[in-house]
């Protein structure tokens, strides 16, 4: 490790929800990290699986809390209220940390960091823990003030982010009201004035079982699309700035969002968001999504 000296606490907040297995495993991920100044707060939101006998029993050493049923994001603004570490990263209940995951992100920070974040991609499992072929978003991961990045894909996730923690609460932390898209909601809100420093290697595990929060429907993708917008309604100089790259995303999306549509038998929908996808990227594909909405093909 590079840093050797006054190593701050970091905290590691893990939401958890009805996943007791997955999080006996992600716990024992947490306690074998390399970085020699953790704390861990499993935050409960209103499991009824036998989570709490669980911690109880077997993990002592961690701080547990339960609350009532109020979502991922409530859980994890939960975690940083009541956690004491100076940066805060957080870890959903069926992902795991690899052992130096905490250390390669401490590392990853400039030497005086400030209000810096730093941030890493991951490897996708199944849910008996063996890799699948795992796409990157893009071929470097970007450093630096990455609004741009954002806009075009969601390159940081809620997981295997090193956040200040005082930043984190002063910036209202994730938006409870969202099921999904808090953590994107989040990032794009701070990229601005905050910079982001990638590691390029996979720093967790994503595991993709049956129940996970962001399996795509046609209701979470239009959680997406209105973040998105909200952040160009509410940053004007943004949206100038960045018009090209809204423009572009807007019709990635609205083109996800008429394909889901049309699986989800949505047929009013597909039109109108086809009909979007093709005023914003008027194109010979996009035509024939168009025509394929109307006549319901």
């Amino acid at each position: 490790m590079e840093k050797q000296n006054d190593l701050p606490l970091i905290s590691i907040g893990v939401s958890a929800y009805n996943r007791k297995d997955f999080l006996r495993l992600s716990l024992d991920s947490l306690l074998a990290q390399t970085y020699p100044n953790c704390e861990i707060i499993v935050v409960d939101d209103g499991s009824s699986d036998g989570t709490g006998e669980m911690m109880a029993a077997e993990y002592p050493q961690i701080r547990y809390i339960y609350q009532e049923n109020a979502g991922d994001a409530a859980a994890k603004n939960h975690a940083a209220r009541e956690a004491h570490g100076e940066y805060i990263v957080f870890n959903d209940s069926d992902d795991l940390f690899l052992p130096d995951t905490v250390e390669r992100l401490y590392n990853a920070l400039p030497e005086n960091p400030g209000n810096a974040c730093s941030y890493g991609t991951y490897q996708t499992i199944d849910a008996e823990g063996n890799s699948l072929p795992t796409k990157k978003k893009v071929a470097v991961y970007p450093s630096g003030m990455i609004v741009r990045d954002l806009l075009k894909h969601i390159v940081v996730n809620s997981c295997g982010v090193l956040i200040p923690r005082r930043l984190f609460l002063e910036a209202g932390g994730f938006d409870a009201t969202l099921r999904v898209s808090h953590d994107y909601k989040f990032f794009l809100k701070i990229a601005g004035t905050t910079p982001f420093f990638a590691i390029q290697e996979p720093v967790f595990l994503r595991r993709r079982h049956g129940n996970n929060l962001s399996g795509a429907t046609y209701a979470k993708l239009l959680i997406v699309l209105k973040v998105v917008e909200g952040f160009a309604a509410e940053n004007p100089d943004s949206a100038e700035k960045y018009r090209r790259e809204l423009h572009s995303r807007y019709a990635d999306l609205h083109n996800k969002l008429t394909r889901q549509a049309r699986k989800e038998n949505l047929k009013k929908e597909a039109l109108e968001h086809a009909s979007a996808a093709f005023r914003y990227r008027p194109c010979l594909k996009s035509f024939f999504r168009l025509l394929g909405a109307k006549l319901g093909l």
